[in-house]
């Protein structure tokens, strides 16, 4: 039997964009089998345009940026690629996403390895950097973001008030926001949390894992408790899913989720990519890379000098959406 990669993509923007990912995607692994969870809500399009293989999340979660609705229509992605297609191994990406290694050598890697998730995560724990942890400068490794985990994840917010900052300020924005105290003490919270997993983790959202980890997220029983916990947390893509697949013993995850990522700007989001990224991009060993601008030049680049592959873009833009 033939080994079948399945994509998971998540979009709410950018459909132009969206239809070169999957044009690619369709060159690189002979039209796998794609499912696509698109926020309708956010930006319509035009979905016969899009190749046969090529299957839409029907309804739609509405998404926005840290909700519980973006794992929530990741794993709605994973259940009907799951039903129609069965692939061995799952990818998310996000319509901002491309790959940046040759399909032979993916398909090789995953083929032949002994992990069942590629996942970026860490335990989140109380004042403590977690066991393992490399250290990174930036993004989800740096100590300030497990800090920061610990207040989204686990601490009760009592009360808050405001606070001058300087970067709205410069900004031209309103230049208070809340300053929240937190309760944190874990015997207290272990009190009055009963329904709190014992142990969570997180990290980067986007990740691949093989059928036997989708079909454990899929059929866990606890997630729907998780599920519930999380609704009451903030940023909660950056944990659910971590969360349901780390707390399985048997599970084999791997620690590099094979995507390459710049967190040097130190923000929200990580940089965009440029062509001078590229050399970078291939040193790190990933399978794929965010973010990309839609305007596809640094895609173009990647195409000729990396993939092999040409004429897979758009020759124009706009034609792909649809007045709401």
């Amino acid at each position: 039997m033939s080994f079948k990669i399945g994509f998971a993509v998540l979009s709410h923007n950018e459909p132009e964009q969206l239809l070169r990912l999957i044009r690619s995607l369709n060159a690189m692994f002979a039209d796998p089998p794609i499912v696509c969870h698109h926020d309708f809500s956010k930006c319509s399009l035009d979905e016969a345009v899009f190749p046969s293989n090529v299957r839409f999340v029907r309804p739609h979660f509405v998404t926005s940026w840290g909700h519980i609705n973006v794992p929530l229509a990741a794993l709605s992605a994973f259940g009907l690629l799951r039903a129609y297609a069965q692939p061995d191994w799952f990818v998310l990406l996000s319509g901002s996403d491309y790959p940046v290694r040759q399909a032979d050598a993916i398909i090789t890697e995953l083929s032949n390895s002994d992990y069942d998730v590629y996942l970026d995560h860490r335990e989140i724990l109380y004042r403590a950097i977690p066991p393992g942890q490399t250290g990174q400068d930036f993004g989800f490794g740096r100590p300030d973001w497990i800090r920061l985990a610990y207040d989204r994840y686990f601490a009760v917010p009592l009360f808050w008030w405001p606070r001058l900052s300087k970067t709205l300020l410069l900004s031209g924005a309103f230049p208070l926001q809340k300053k929240y105290v937190f309760l944190r003490n874990p015997s207290i919270l272990r009190w009055i949390q009963s329904d709190r997993p014992a142990r969570i983790y997180g990290g980067d959202f986007w990740f691949q894992a093989n059928q036997t980890a989708i079909g454990r997220l899929l059929n866990d029983p606890s997630l729907p408790g998780l599920v519930r916990y999380y609704s009451r947390r903030r940023n909660v893509d950056e944990s659910l899913l971590h969360t349901a697949l780390c707390n399985q013993p048997d599970l084999r995850i791997c620690k590099d989720h094979k995507r390459y990522e710049d967190w040097s700007s130190d923000g929200k989001h990580p940089k965009w990519l440029e062509a001078s990224d590229v050399p970078k991009i291939l040193a790190s060993g990933a399978h794929f890379a965010r973010k990309f601008r839609p305007d596809g030049i640094v895609q173009d680049f990647i195409d000729q000098t990396v993939l092999g592959i040409r004429g897979k873009g758009l020759s124009r833009r706009g034609h792909l959406q649809r007045s709401a």
